[in-house]
């Protein structure tokens, strides 16, 4: 169904580049009903598309992005315009010469997104663990490279925060997602080489907003959600916004929970034209499984003699669990000079409590083939994060150049205090039987303690980032240096341990583009990027940052007058000061490590009129370790070469089924492998779809249902586990039917 409206678009888009605009025709079929064609006039000075029996009539008036969106603020349809997080300053997306990617909030609720891996699952480039039994913290491979949270997630222009354990984001909250590919130290400081996603938090509007909708669905999924908007003076000068859901809910995996309380009020006072504060606040309650799930390969992609182990096995002691409650308190300012610079500070405090009994198997079966060792840890940690980003902008010229400046400081500090105590469950459960388990019984922690530890953090960064516009070449230039402070203290592994680490880099950044009429823009970058490291060689010091540089190429084109865009890039992106075992001392890690990833992705998104919006995207990543003292050769853990995904959505505005909406979409993942690549888990292809309908259309007014279905299928598939030889499931089908009132 899909395929046949993506290799006609696409054609009409190149074929553009080619001649002079003119009318053009997309055609597509559904399967067992009549064929449409869409028509639209891409000449401004030819007459309008007349409408002809069975056509859907594109007029670019109709469907052309809004002229007030911003780079922070709410989408209509799929296709953003503009963000924030390619340059920190609100640029256009094809002046900002990186790969970035969108995914706005009506996308969000038309494909019925439940957590980030949904979100950001049709995102080229982007490899995501599906972790069943409780997500927690994201935990994502861009281009190549793990970019889990503190080292790669955002969220309202600042870092996640510095603790690994406590970061688990509600869609439901979200107003957008932006997605930067390749090293954006520049502007962030300490991050992996694979790039940075920032989740922008939903926030006041001055257009009314009353909703409030209940769901349930699979593994007795029992979730209410509520966000509500509104003026709150006279005056028209302060606005607030209130979001929350509470979940009840279980996971394909027996005894594990998802369980959540959200509440995050905001306020926007902006009490003239020059002066705009947000003051974004939230409280966020998790408990989820603490078992890891890592499955053996031997009874799920290798054969056994047992049969095959079921997905909804537990591989833990029932007792486990995984509890995370974080409060933040945020600002973001902005003022407004007489001279047109802008003044703007983003700053957040984080307050997290995380307590996680983790449970799992030991890594390797028992002699019989079915039984394995299960081994626990309790593991609390709590810390607390100060986050501040204040810049300052302005536009200049200097003779024929036509200049916007950005220079700001940022600062981060993080402390935290952990522990980790290892036991086992009682001896009569202190292993489990694969494929008949029985649960139960106490648990006993052995002494001493395996990590006491206290950790400090300070960040300071400095950077500049100017955009140079000479007719239609456009120039971004940037640089920013860190400084970075570590203090480790307390007992690791049994030793007393008293570490200070610091650490010092220079990141940048060079791209330019040139902006042909048509809205085709060519580009060329280079950019750069660090990431420190907490471990720590044979002799007790700490490593070096790895450091990353990407080389990147590509297209952006956006049709003039409709809200559609296609993005084609090429990179190469390798990353140095790599860690890999010591020769001399196997148990300790050095840096003699290199990974190399090349790849060309391809997205494009199209929001075509009130009816239809789509999705394509492509990615080849070829990574390989080019230096390493075991695994030279081999591809990373975890990167297929090639993703790809469609989506297509269609809401009936007319006739007997006015009001009903459709959307199918098809994801599909290669092969990958472990670290030594002795383990393949199998390539597959996944089917998600919605069926929805506005009962406004019978009098029922301002209500809407959806039934949303995620793996259709119930396709079975795999990803490498946090062992050599091990798996995680994917995540099961999953069925959850929404009941939507806006008020």
């Amino acid at each position: 169904m899909v395929a046949s409206v993506f290799p006609s678009s696409l054609s009409v888009l190149a074929s553009r580049l080619r001649r002079p605009m003119q009318a053009a025709s997309v055609g597509f079929c559904l399967a067992g009903a009549p064929c449409f064609a869409l028509a639209a006039n891409t000449d401004s000075n030819a007459p309008p598309v007349t409408a002809t029996q069975g056509a859907i009539v594109l007029d670019k008036t109709q469907i052309e992005a809004s002229p007030e969106e911003s780079g922070t603020g709410p989408v209509k349809g799929y296709v953003a315009k503009r963000t924030t997080v390619g340059t920190k300053t609100d640029t256009p997306i094809n002046e900002i010469p990186q790969t970035i990617s969108v995914i706005t909030r009506d996308e969000m609720d038309q494909r019925g997104v439940q957590d980030f891996n949904s979100a950001v699952a049709y995102t080229p480039g982007i490899r995501v663990i599906d972790y069943a039994g409780g997500q927690g913290a994201p935990d994502i491979f861009l281009r190549g490279f793990r970019s889990f949270n503190l080292f790669g997630i955002y969220q309202d222009g600042l870092r996640s925060g510095f603790n690994q354990y406590d970061t688990d984001f509600e869609t439901f909250g979200m107003e957008r997602i932006d997605v930067v590919k390749g090293p954006a130290s520049v502007l962030y400081g300490q991050m992996a080489p694979g790039g940075v996603v920032n989740m922008t938090s939903k926030r006041p509007q001055e257009e009314p907003i009353h909703h409030l909708e209940v769901q349930g669905g699979s593994f007795d999924r029992r979730q209410f959600g509520l966000d509500m908007n509104d003026q709150l003076s006279d005056d028209g000068t302060l606005f607030g916004r209130i979001v929350m859901l509470q979940r009840d809910s279980g996971t394909q995996v027996d005894h594990s929970p998802n369980d959540r309380t959200y509440v995050a009020p905001s306020l926007t006072w902006k009490p003239d034209d020059a002066n705009t504060l947000t003051i974004l606040a939230s409280y966020s309650k998790t408990k989820t499984g603490g078992s890891e799930q890592s499955f053996p390969a031997i009874g799920t992609v290798q054969h056994s003699p047992y049969g095959h182990i079921s997905s909804d096995t537990n591989l833990g002691w029932l007792g486990s669990y995984y509890k995370v409650e974080t409060t933040s308190l945020g600002s973001s300012f902005e003022h407004l000079f007489d001279n047109g610079w802008k003044f703007q500070q983003n700053l957040r405090y984080m307050h997290s409590k995380v307590g996680f009994l983790s449970s799992g198997p030991d890594v390797v079966l028992n002699d019989d083939g079915r039984t394995q060792d299960i081994g626990l840890q309790y593991r609390p940690k709590n810390s607390d994060t100060f986050l501040v980003d204040n810049n300052i902008q302005g536009s200049f010229a200097t003779g024929p150049l036509q200049h916007t400046l950005l220079m700001g400081v940022d600062y981060s500090h993080y402390s935290a205090k952990e522990r980790r105590v290892n036991g086992d469950p009682e001896d009569a459960f202190n292993d489990i039987d694969l494929y008949n388990p029985v649960y139960g019984g106490g648990a006993v922690w052995i002494d001493p303690d395996q990590r006491d530890l206290s950790s400090k953090m300070q960040q300071v960064g400095v950077y500049v980032q100017d955009q140079i516009r000479l007719d239609r070449w456009a120039l971004t230039l940037g640089g920013r240096q860190d400084w970075v402070k570590d203090h480790e203290e307390g007992l690791f592994s049994g030793e007393q341990l008293n570490q200070h680490q610091k650490d010092h880099k220079f990141t940048g950044r060079i791209g330019l583009a040139y902006l042909f009429d048509n809205g085709v823009t060519p580009y060329a970058s280079y950019s750069t990027s660090f990431q420190p490291n907490p471990d720590l060689d044979r002799n007790n010091n700490f490593l070096k940052p790895t450091e990353g540089k990407q080389y990147e190429v590509g297209i952006k084109y956006a049709p003039n007058g409709y809200n559609a865009s296609i993005t084609v890039a090429a990179f190469d992106l390798t990353q140095t000061n790599v860690t890999t075992p010591d020769p001399v001392a196997t148990s300790y890690l050095t840096q003699t490590g290199e990974i190399r990833s090349r790849g060309i992705e391809v997205e494009g998104k199209a929001s075509l009129n009130e009816n239809i919006n789509m999705i394509a995207s492509y990615a080849y990543t070829d990574a390989q370790i080019t230096k390493d003292t075991l695994y030279k050769g081999n591809t990373p853990r975890d990167i297929p070469r090639n993703t790809a995904s469609m989506w297509f959505d269609y809401t009936v505005k007319s006739g007997p089924f006015d009001g009903v909406g459709i959307g199918v979409g098809e994801r599909y993942v290669g092969s990958s492998q472990n670290i030594q690549n002795t383990l393949t888990t199998p390539q597959y292809f996944l089917t998600d779809a919605t069926l929805r309908y506005d009962l406004s259309k019978i009098g029922v007014k301002g209500t809407k249902v959806s039934v949303t279905a995620n793996n259709l299928f119930d396709k079975h598939y795999f990803e490498p586990g946090f062992y050599e030889d091990s798996v995680f499931y994917g995540n099961r089908r999953n069925v959850i039917a929404t009941v939507g009132y806006d008020f």
